[in-house]
């Protein structure tokens, strides 16, 4: 039985005024989390039917397999894992998942769990990940292979290209993070500074059959960003990767890494479309972002609030899309308009943080939070926030952030607060700070606007 995830200082949050508008906010933050579960997705997507393994609308007939062999890398990891091994059981022949430090056990029979680092990589996980290359070019022709792929595999299943220092690897991980780059530019710079992603690992699995599960955290849902595309074709090139890296100013000092990608060879190029449909792979998404919010709106519904998700494909900046969204409240409230109240308001997607030279501790979710709050300030029985799925916004170990209208924030302060990106004092200080712990699972940001 798969546990749910509840929000640990749930009664501290419920403290001060609009107390039923935030229980329901929280309510509905765990049903988006405890939707996209890992354990509980997998059990729910995959079947075995005698010998026939059944996954979406694809069958495979095990009789004609020899070896069932399980690969994966998330922070989903464990989670997956643990659901394969209750399907599947002593049909898995060997597997190894990789996965952050804090999340899962070393308990399972079937399948190795390793440990690497998120968001930089860490030297366990390169060498996790050599483990995982190694294994799946042991695959034959009549092998079956399941890969596991889920949010945070970018950082965790980290191969950097021989002759690549891998401090200057970290550094230049550090450096994109904290650039304001967008995910997708990163991951086009992991992808070709890479020996298994860009769908590498599908070219070390061929000729064996594969079977992709993953669970996204990309806003689109796009297979060759999810984890930097481990078994799926790549379309960019090296040239587009150095363009990034200059375009954010961020090379100085990395020699090994410009010399890498300004020296390719064809041997370390990422999979192309024409090498890929000679590969025998099919990749399904389990839970995406969507998933969550569809949750929550459906439990709003149910609770009788008037429920629109915008989108879950919302990005940019934290603080701007904070204030858009705490607007949007205010518009229902003053104009009734997209909806009438008691109404709940949701979006996913990613937003970012461009630091620039202040390091004050915090992450994008909590940024959100902050500047739709100060928009909201002031009206009686409306609560905004935002949370990152795994439980973990930005550095911190902090979720995301819950504020509500009548908090009588200081618009002084608060600005100086995201001005300084150090959003977690804040929260702490307005007792709006969310604590989960690591989820085991990544969907992306989950944000909502509640009114009764």
């Amino acid at each position: 039985m798969t546990e749910n995830i509840e929000i640990k200082n749930r009664e501290k949050l419920l403290t001060g005024p609009s107390r039923e508008a935030r229980k329901k906010a929280l309510d509905l933050f765990e049903a988006g989390i405890n939707s996209v579960l890992p354990n509980r997705v997998i059990r729910s997507h995959l079947k075995l039917e005698g010998d026939r393994l059944v996954s979406g609308g694809e069958e495979i007939d095990l009789k004609k397999i020899d070896r069932i062999i399980v690969v994966g890398a998330g922070k989903a990891g464990y989670g997956m894992a643990t659901a394969i091994e209750e399907v599947l059981g002593s049909r898995i022949s060997d597997g190894l998942v990789i996965t952050k430090d804090e999340i899962g056990k070393n308990d399972l029979e079937r399948i190795k769990v390793a440990r690497g680092s998120h968001p930089v990589p860490s030297r366990s996980g390169v060498e996790a990940a050599e483990e995982l290359q190694q294994l799946a070019r042991s695959a034959g022709s009549d092998d079956l292979v399941i890969t596991l792929i889920s949010g945070g595999g970018s950082s965790l299943l980290a191969l950097p290209k021989r002759g690549v220092d891998f401090g200057e690897f970290t550094e230049l991980t550090e450096r994109l993070l904290s650039s304001g780059a967008s995910i997708g530019e990163i991951n086009v710079i992991r992808k070709n500074l890479s020996r298994i992603k860009g769908g590498r690992l599908a070219r070390e699995i061929d000729p064996a059959r594969v079977l992709g599960l993953i669970m996204s955290d990309v806003v689109g849902d796009n297979l060759s960003t999810i984890s930097s595309g481990p078994t799926v074709p790549e379309e960019s090139h090296l040239e587009e990767a150095l363009a990034i890296l200059e375009e954010y100013e961020i090379l100085e000092g990395l020699t090994t890494i410009e010399n890498s990608l300004s020296r390719g060879n064809s041997s370390s190029t990422p999979v192309r479309r024409n090498e890929f449909q000679n590969f025998d792979v099919e990749n399904q998404i389990v839970a995406s972002n969507m998933t969550a919010l569809k949750e929550m709106a459906c439990r709003g519904e149910e609770n009788g609030l008037n429920t629109l998700i915008l989108s879950s494909r919302l990005e940019g900046e934290s603080k701007y899309l904070g204030k858009i969204s705490g607007q949007l409240v205010r518009s229902v409230i003053e104009e009734e308009y997209p909806l009438n109240k008691p109404a709940l308001l949701l979006s996913g997607g990613e937003t970012t943080v461009n630091l620039g030279s202040k390091l004050g501790g915090g992450g994008p979710n909590q940024e959100f939070t902050l500047a739709a709050g100060l928009e909201i300030n002031g009206l009686d029985g409306a609560v905004i926030g935002a949370i990152d799925s795994d439980g973990e916004d930005g550095s911190t170990k902090i979720a995301g952030g819950l504020l509500g209208g009548t908090g009588n924030l200081s618009r002084e302060k608060i600005s100086s607060r995201l001005r300084d990106h150090d959003s977690s004092r804040a929260l702490r200080e307005l007792d709006g700070a969310i604590i989960t712990g690591p989820t085991g699972t990544n969907v992306n940001d989950l944000r909502l606007g509640l009114l009764l």
